[in-house]
């Protein structure tokens, strides 16, 4: 049955009464993220003087200043490369968690480990960011054990870098890979396992063949959800990495709190939105055709 047709089944009660539950969702949402992205679009597109300043009039010169300095460009795209790198390591260290919650062994196992799963968001990220810390400083955890076991006389500067920044992210953001690769793996049949080693197909045949592409809707939906948090995060790359690292959230979040120059900022937000917006569409564009290939 088409949607269509449920609608046109729907009495017109129901629909107004399907409104009515539906309103507060949408009266929060148009005050709480319509209005403020339409003012946030009119900032970006104000001009300052040297005292930076709001100028009357609109134009375009924050956004030609962002997409004409090397500097943001840099920041930009350094800001995509690890928020995909980010997205992709989490869906491969996913799939092994997904694989056991799926077969644990009985229900009981599988609830322990969902909860497992999930604990970690009860937690802040700014709380689980700083325990990163505690491992990664010089006098940290990992430095210690390292020189009490001999193998290092110096510690090592495992803090403000990139590669520090990626492994916060992968730790932070991992459960929300995991639990929508889970409920792919979860929905296959096992009988198309059973039927394609009964073919002769072995194991691993059977998971690349078999397996892995039925699957892919849940890793590109975790890669989605990953890659658009970590574009839009700015609390652990500031505390892990530091300031001076070129991702463009920490650089919205110096020249709205620290310089005060509003609009580039908000100019600095779409851009970052609209790149977010253009890599999520593409994704998204791959798995429509995946659905469409594979179901008709």
């Amino acid at each position: 049955m088409s949607a269509g047709a449920t609608r046109a089944r729907l009495p017109a009660s129901g629909r107004g009464f399907a409104w009515l539950l539906l309103s507060p969702t949408l009266l929060f949402l148009i005050a709480f993220l319509v209005v403020p992205g339409i003012l946030l679009a009119g900032l970006s597109l104000r001009n300052v003087d040297s005292m930076l300043n709001i100028q009357p009039g609109y134009g375009l010169s924050q956004y030609i200043l962002v997409f004409g300095s090397t500097t943001y460009a840099n920041a930009l795209f350094t800001t995509l490369w690890v928020s995909l790198g980010t997205a992709l390591l989490c869906v491969l260290l996913a799939y092994p968690a997904a694989w056991l919650l799926v077969n644990a062994p009985t229900r009981t196992v599988r609830t322990v480990l969902y909860v497992l799963l999930v604990s970690p968001l009860l937690t802040s990220v700014v709380i689980r960011t700083f325990a990163w810390i505690v491992l990664l400083a010089q006098n940290g955890l990992i430095n210690d054990a390292l020189r009490n076991l001999g193998l290092i006389d110096t510690p090592l500067r495992m803090l403000w870098n990139m590669n520090a920044v990626i492994i916060a992210y992968v730790q932070v953001m991992l459960p929300f890979a995991v639990l929508p690769l889970a409920t792919s793996l979860g929905e296959i049949p096992q009988s198309l396992s059973r039927a394609s080693m009964s073919l002769g197909a072995g194991r691993i045949h059977t998971f690349f063949h078999v397996t892995l592409p039925l699957t892919l809707p849940g890793m590109l939906t975790g890669a989605i959800i990953v890659f658009a948090l970590a574009a839009g995060s700015y609390i652990t790359p500031l505390l892990i990495g530091g300031r001076l690292q070129p991702l463009l959230p920490i650089t919205i979040y110096q020249q709205a709190v620290q310089i005060a120059n509003l609009p580039l900022a908000a100019a600095l937000s779409f851009s970052l939105l609209l790149i977010t917006g253009i890599v999520v569409f593409l994704l998204g564009a791959v798995l429509k055709r995946w659905e469409k290939r594979t179901y008709g």
